[in-house]
């Protein structure tokens, strides 16, 4: 059994202890009825009810779209195994907590000194958010605006940070984290690398001081499978960032979270070239070899909720009790002291 067929199957079980009843039916997704999606009107209950309206304005207001998400894709998705609603479910309550966010991510970044506000972005109560969602940059860095002839949006069509985060280091420098959340995500062979394609990312790519330890239209032409081609876009959004300093940025660097246990993710190498290249490399393992150590780091899903539930104050235990008992996976067959949340009230 896949990760993401076993973590539709736990959603049975984990429907009655997390949502309302109403939200508990079956729900439709791409026109057929799934027992892992929550009820159609109650997709809001895919988010954490403390975070939910806060969480479905901010997207709304940054006319930000929910993946596969209902009334015009302005309210989250109903697929219980969405990886964008766990990233807001993870992520969101630290949007306006600074200490939380310090934290928990010190302890993969110790050099984090003081998270700042990623103050190019709307501000929330009159303050900017220390955490945002679906960042793009301040400007078409990579050209995409012109090749698809269209507005820049967040979230959809083009290069997008699932999720971003500013702070300064120790030493004084500045950085920011751009960052790619997986959860059930498998990828297949597709060669996406159109001429078109190819071509818009080619400067960027080549340039001289860039962040690709290696280079040459073999490789080039080799990361135009997903997921090295999101990572690819990420990380050359990123490059391209710390060399305009944006909001003062001395390094710009990337983070990737995805579930350990999802190995069909992490072992399927879909580029036959970097398969060839690196025949005992899982993606995540070739990626850090194509890129400097200081440029790209992965944890796992696992590892944060774990120092999560480490380190949260008693304000934020209903939402570790949530992330535990949504998302831990792999405390299943672990004794385990944390409490099963009760029962969300539906607030859209």
């Amino acid at each position: 059994m896949t990760f993401r067929d076993s973590e539709k199957e736990r959603y049975k079980e984990l429907k009655p202890k997390l949502f309302i009843p109403e939200a508990r039916c079956d729900g439709y997704y791409r026109r057929h009825p799934y027992f892992f999606c929550l009820a159609d009107d109650y997709s809001c209950e895919n988010l954490y009810k403390t975070i939910r309206e806060c969480a479905i304005g901010y997207f709304g207001c940054r006319h930000i779209p929910w993946h596969d998400g209902l009334d015009k894709r302005h309210l989250p998705s109903n697929h219980l195994c969405c990886s964008q609603s766990c990233c807001v479910n993870f992520l969101y309550p630290m949007t306006t907590n600074p200490k939380l966010l310090a934290s928990v991510f010190r302890y993969f970044y110790p050099e984090l000194a003081e998270p700042l506000p990623v103050d190019k972005d709307l501000p929330l109560k009159g303050s900017f958010p220390y955490m945002a969602f679906e960042w793009i940059g301040v400007r078409d860095y990579l050209g995409e605006a012109k090749r698809k002839g269209a507005e820049r949006t967040r979230g959809a069509y083009f290069t997008s940070a699932d999720f971003i985060f500013r702070f300064e280091r120790e030493d004084g420098k500045i950085q920011i984290v751009l960052g790619e959340w997986k959860y059930t995500e498998d990828y297949r062979r597709l060669d996406k690398g159109i001429e078109v394609r190819k071509q818009n990312y080619h400067l960027a790519f080549n340039r001289d001081g860039g962040v690709f330890k290696q280079r040459g239209e073999n490789l080039y032409g080799a990361l135009f499978f997903d997921p090295f081609y999101q990572l690819m876009r990420l990380q050359l959004l990123a490059q391209e960032m710390e060399l305009s300093r944006e909001m003062g940025a001395d390094v710009v660097s990337v983070l990737h979270i995805c579930p350990e246990a999802n190995r069909e993710f992490r072992d399927r190498v879909t580029s036959p070239h970097l398969a060839d290249m690196f025949p005992d490399k899982g993606v995540l393992e070739i990626w850090k070899e194509l890129v400097p150590q200081d440029k790209f780091m992965s944890i796992s899903v696992e590892d944060l909720l774990k120092t999560i539930i480490e380190r949260v104050t008693v304000d934020d235990q209903g939402w570790a009790d949530y992330l535990s008992t949504r998302y831990g996976w792999d405390r299943l067959s672990k004794k385990s002291s944390v409490a099963t949340p009760v029962v969300t009230s539906h607030s859209s």
